[in-house]
């Protein structure tokens, strides 16, 4: 309250005051040897005596006939004195007001040493929030080490605090962005951003990330899993489909149609794509081949055993790969201008921004797949620094939506969620095990308060009767009952202030903490001309040969389906075809 400050204020002024003039006194006493004339001293230690504080006013006032340079000099001492006040009271001025403490809603905080017993008091560590001990003391970092962190509540209140932790992050940092504005505010230098539709902005061709030789088949699966993702699980036979497409471009095609949108063009005529790849892979492989062609193989074979689910995925791999109609996807996939291992094994700290600013959730699926390269490469380093994946309230939101599955994350990877409902987080990254803290920040919705509500528990509490009828000697002898209430109630929640967090972290009791601020200028790294070498961006090596196609009086035991009699003719003459049909002869 105003008054309270502004007393403490005349309280400190007068304290001031009063102690220049005890001390201007004591000289004075001391200069004068103690004389009898200047009267009996309140405390006297022998041979120290110590007068009133004002006792200087009162002598040069009885001095003043007989010495009136005295009454003078006590006058400019006097204003000397309420001068020294002035300034420190302008100087105590500027403390926090003071105010009536409220009661606070919430029940059964951690103590300051709980707070160290749980290790948030460190020095290293994501930083969370700042509390302090008692009113004058000074604030502390509350750090985690948690693998997983959830900061929940509106954009704008979250936003100074997710900026804070990610300023004390010190290593590597992959930044999936909708808004832009945090990008802008990383605070940190030579950033990488992938955002398509921008000029200034870097390309990652998915297929050439794809590494080769034993891992090829697993990353092209994987990369095909992240493209289909959706609010529907893709099938594994349209995932295997996907991946024996991908492969096939990276092994046959010009250096140039290595893109997923060549892809797309492939897949105008399903029934003649089918035939292509049943011909060229259906063979038996060299026993030297290598991993990669013989799972080709087996999945070209069921393509050719049935057809009908053939058409069906590639139908379904044509949907995902629609939005290559947008000529600003297709460009930011044309080169690739970053090598996930580099990016992985660098010894400095790296920072990538996977943007959703101009394309939204079209491109969702593409910041899917980038993640499950990321994922893949992170998992095989064992030296690798540490890496932390962040993602911004609206990309969470816009992930949960198209693709509504769980985010490709390798096991010592952090993450850090910014979201406004903790059902996002919860679709993103698996809480099922109640693993890592919850800062929540300002007002909540009500399926927040209530999901933080439940997560916090209750504690026991004493408190009256309700309902009784109060007589006289219940004043004096009250009767108490001990009954649970929840530790973070749902209505407080709701209405909290925006600068009041509170960590719900498991197996912990609340902690209720002030948001720091963070934030600065970021410096991104312009793009480059040339393309990251890589192993699939040389061209068609003749080490890697499909398999011949099989001979004409080979006889498959798998009979026809009832609806592919059509594509079944296409490739019985494929297979039959002479290997000199329709050439000129001289």
């Amino acid at each position: 309250m105003t008054w309270l400050t502004h007393l403490r204020t005349i309280v400190i002024a007068l304290s001031a005051f009063t102690l220049c003039c005890g001390l201007v006194t004591q000289m004075l006493a001391r200069a004068l040897g103690y004389a009898a004339a200047l009267g009996p001293p309140l405390l006297d230690l022998g041979s120290l005596r110590l007068y009133a504080p004002f006792s200087l006013l009162s002598w040069s006032v009885s001095w003043a006939p007989v010495a009136p340079s005295l009454l003078v000099l006590s006058l400019c001492l006097s204003i000397v004195c309420a001068l020294a006040s002035y300034a420190v009271a302008i100087v105590f001025a500027k403390l926090e007001p003071i105010a009536l403490a409220e009661p606070s809603p919430w029940r059964d905080l951690a103590s300051w040493r709980e707070l160290g017993h749980y290790g948030l008091l460190r020095d290293e560590g994501l930083a969370l929030g700042a509390v302090r001990r008692h009113a004058w003391a000074k604030y502390r970092t509350v750090r985690s080490d948690a693998r997983r962190c959830v900061f929940v509540g509106q954009s704008q209140h979250t936003d100074d605090a997710v900026l804070a932790a990610l300023r004390s992050w010190a290593g590597s940092l992959v930044l999936v962005d909708a808004r832009g504005a945090l990008a802008e505010r990383l605070s940190r230098e030579d950033v990488l951003r992938f955002a398509p539709g921008r000029s200034d902005a870097i390309s990652i061709n998915p297929l050439l990330a794809l590494r080769t030789g034993l891992q090829a088949w697993n990353d092209a699966r994987q990369l095909a899993a992240a493209i289909l993702a959706n609010t529907y699980e893709a099938p594994q036979t349209a995932i295997n489909a996907f991946a024996l497409l991908m492969l096939d471009q990276l092994l046959c095609a010009p250096l140039e149609a290595r893109t997923l949108a060549s892809l797309r063009h492939r897949l105008i005529d399903r029934a003649a794509l089918v035939a292509s790849l049943c011909s060229r892979w259906s063979a038996e492989p060299k026993a030297d081949a290598a991993p990669a062609i013989w799972e080709m193989v087996r999945v070209a074979r069921a393509h050719r055993a049935d057809p009908d689910q053939a058409l069906t995925d590639f139908g379904r791999i044509d949907q995902a790969l629609a939005i290559f109609a947008d000529a600003r996807l297709v460009d930011a996939t044309s080169a690739h201008h970053l090598n996930w291992a580099d990016f992985i094994s660098a010894p400095t700290p790296q920072t990538l921004v996977l943007s959703l600013e101009n394309i939204g959730p079209p491109a969702a699926s593409l910041v899917r797949a980038l993640l499950a390269h990321l994922a893949t490469h992170r998992s095989c380093a064992s030296d690798a620094p540490p890496l932390m994946l962040f993602v911004e309230a609206d990309a969470a939101r816009i992930l949960v939506k198209q693709t509504g599955a769980t985010l490709p994350i390798s096991p010592n990877t952090k993450v850090l969620i910014q979201s406004t409902d903790i059902a996002h987080a919860e679709c993103l990254i698996d809480m099922s095990q109640r693993e890592g803290p919850i800062v929540a920040i300002g007002p909540q919705t009500d399926a927040n308060a209530q999901s933080l509500s439940r997560r916090a528990g209750y504690c026991a509490v004493y408190g009256p009767i309700p309902f009784e009828i109060y007589r006289w000697r219940r004043l004096m002898f009250p009767d108490w009952l001990k009954q649970e209430v929840e530790r973070l109630p749902t209505a407080a929640l709701k209405s909290a202030l925006p600068s009041d967090a509170l960590l719900v972290a498991p197996d912990h009791k609340p902690v209720r903490m002030r948001v720091l601020v963070g934030g600065g200028v970021t410096r991104f790294t312009a793009p480059t001309a040339t393309s990251a070498q890589h192993d699939w961006s040389a061209p068609p090596t003749d080490g890697v040969r499909p398999p011949e196609p099989p001979a004409a009086d080979a006889v498959s035991p798998v009979l026809a389906g009832p609806k592919a009699t059509k594509l079944r003719r296409a490739l019985t003459r494929t297979a039959t075809k002479p290997a000199n049909k329709g050439v000129r002869t001289k």
